[in-house]
């Protein structure tokens, strides 16, 4: 017999924690087991709209009736919310109609229950519906209710529902006095600072307003720290370059280059030198270390670290202890593929940018260089450079070092590719005389949005229900991805003879992978582990949705925060031969401004 308490408390921990898929799983199971509860329903479809799967959301908001009680305050609100989401993932008239209808919702709810979180969405969602007489009303309706003194969440809200509402009456002054006393009766709830932030973003990119003013308020900058190998002497008899000497000055450069720069949070490698400097700097400081490492910890540390002196040894050890998290770009030991080492810093930059998106703040890229064209630093700087973005670089003038070369394999390289596959929900529940009307319909669709693509699949692969495609880019898998899950939506499945519930589900992952020969079929096959973390993500996919790994995703908003926006939406599920992995959604970025996507 379960405890349905315990079950309770551990939901309620996973949705605080971000983690909305193993929080939707637990929902619907005790939907499963004890049949239709609102409480549990409602944090079912939060959860879904959380994770980004809008249109399923809505489904089962609707399938569900959690609308039907006027009396059941949290689902009228959830239902404004739905419609919210979509609103602001459109643009034009759909945008404002959504944004109409979800005003509407919200207002009927502040009508019966009141409440200062339907009150400012009444504001904000007029606002975008182009009813700014409403949007006023609304605003000075939030103003003159009294913050009423709670616990610190409580408080945070109260204050910071009145931010927004003196952004969307023009007091920014005001606005920026109340959000830094909202922020200061919750100073660590980072999460809660940048979903404010977000909001007052929307209010100022639809005033046509400037949000300079917020930079002092947004929480401590996420940077990506990378560097050059260096060695130290293991004695003080032993010789060392006159540059040695600037080790202990460049760390306390370092040191105070984080704090200039507000940094709490930085992704990065271990190697010997400016790297573990970097990380010791940052752990001496407070701030966040997180690591990413191309191979096998041992690996690494016999390749990158060991050469140069056991002292580094030692504080990689340390560091590695101190680190928030420590992420693997591939689980294999190094051999010979130097591309590993480029999609480890990528991935890196890539987690970092996604980071500062996540807590609307800047993301910053620290460097310590020596000038060598050809370096890892100097690809770092390229890299970053070409999203552009803030850069931090400090120099050390030292001679390169002459290591013994890495061994070589005699493989070919891997090259780094995107890679989707598709599946459709409901297909092996589909009677065997329905299977004709599904490839007609259903899989003809696919083949037709794929065909139309700007840019093609460099490769297919279909089976049953699955499709297999991949990509050069990220950016090409994106759209394709997108492409395919709107000429979906577009079908009348009723109307061919299929049930409607038939959903498709995207999963995508980037990385590197082996072109080889199939000796069977006597064409290309594009294999390896990375292929398989693609094919793990699909089954994790809410129907009618992309999810992608967090190195696809951090591609993205490297490059293209422009076009998509990736939110996190928790972990796959744990398999006894694949470990869990960060999973993220990707959807079309609408809004044509990017102050409050990319900084």
């Amino acid at each position: 017999m379960r405890d349905a308490g315990v079950e309770d408390a551990r939901l309620a921990a996973l949705i605080r924690r971000g983690e909305h898929l193993a929080a939707y799983d637990l929902a619907y199971r005790r939907i499963e087991r004890d049949g239709v509860s609102p409480a549990i329903a409602h944090a079912a479809v939060l959860c879904l709209a959380r994770s980004g799967a809008t249109d399923f959301a809505r489904l089962e908001y609707a399938r569900w009736r959690l609308g039907g009680d006027p009396d059941d305050a949290e689902a009228a609100t959830l239902g404004a919310r739905l419609l919210k989401d979509v609103a602001l993932a459109s643009s034009g008239a759909r945008r404002r109609a959504f944004a109409r209808a979800s005003a509407l919702r919200y207002a009927a709810s502040d009508a019966r229950h009141g409440g200062l979180y339907s009150a400012i969405n009444v504001a904000t969602m007029s606002l975008i519906a182009g009813d700014r007489d409403r949007a006023r009303q609304a605003a000075e309706k939030v103003l003159s209710s009294t913050v009423v003194e709670g616990d610190a969440t409580e408080s945070y809200y109260a204050l910071a529902s009145r931010a927004e509402a003196q952004v969307l009456l023009g007091a920014p002054e005001a606005a920026a006095e109340t959000l830094a006393q909202a922020i200061a009766r919750s100073p660590q709830d980072y999460t809660a600072h940048a979903s404010t932030l977000g909001q007052i973003d929307i209010i100022l990119q639809e005033l046509g307003a400037p949000n300079t003013w917020l930079a002092p308020l947004r929480p401590p900058r996420v940077a990506h720290f990378t560097g050059r190998i260096f060695n130290l002497p293991e004695s003080r008899d032993q010789p060392t370059d006159p540059s040695a000497r600037r080790t202990e000055a460049l760390a306390a450069e370092m040191q105070g280059v984080l704090r200039t720069n507000r940094v709490g949070f930085a992704y990065g490698g271990l190697a010997a030198g400016a790297d573990i400097l970097w990380a010791e700097a940052l752990v001496a400081c407070g701030a966040e270390l997180h690591v990413v490492l191309p191979t096998s910890v041992g690996s690494f540390v016999a390749n990158s670290v060991a050469p140069f002196g056991q002292g580094w040894v030692r504080r990689f050890e340390a560091c590695l202890a101190c680190a928030q998290s420590v992420r693997l770009a591939t689980k294999d030991p190094y051999a010979g593929d130097d591309q590993v080492f480029t999609y480890s810093s990528q991935f890196a930059i890539g987690c970092a940018i996604l980071r500062a998106e996540a807590l609307a703040t800047e993301a910053v890229q620290l460097a310590v260089s020596g000038g060598d064209a050809q370096s890892n630093v100097a690809a770092d700087l390229a890299y970053w450079a070409a999203a552009p973005r803030r850069q931090v670089i400090l120099t050390l003038d030292r001679a390169p070092l002459r290591v013994a070369p890495r061994a070589q394999t005699a493989h070919p390289p891997t090259v780094m590719k995107a890679m989707l596959f598709v599946d459709v929900r409901g297909f092996g529940s589909l009677r065997d005389d329905q299977i004709p009307a599904f490839f007609g319909v259903v899989m003809a669709q696919i083949a037709q949005a794929v065909a139309t693509l700007a840019r093609k699949p460099e490769h297919i692969e279909t089976w049953g229900d699955g499709v297999f495609l991949v990509f050069d880019q990220p950016a090409d898998a994106a759209e394709a991805a997108l492409a395919i899950l709107a000429a979906h939506r577009r079908l009348n499945l009723r109307a061919r003879g299929l049930p409607r519930w038939l959903a498709l589900r995207i999963g995508g992952h980037y990385g590197p992978v082996h072109l080889l020969m199939n000796p069977i079929l006597g064409n290309q096959a594009v294999v390896g582990s990375h292929v398989v973390v693609a094919a793990r993500i699909e089954p994790n996919v809410a129907p009618g949705s992309v999810y992608v790994s967090e190195a696809f995703a951090g591609a993205l908003a490297t490059f293209h925060a422009d076009r998509f926006r990736c939110g996190y939406v928790g972990r796959t599920k744990a398999r006894r031969d694949f470990e869990p992995l960060s999973i993220f959604n990707v959807v079309r970025r609408e809004c044509p401004d990017m102050r409050s996507c990319a900084r």
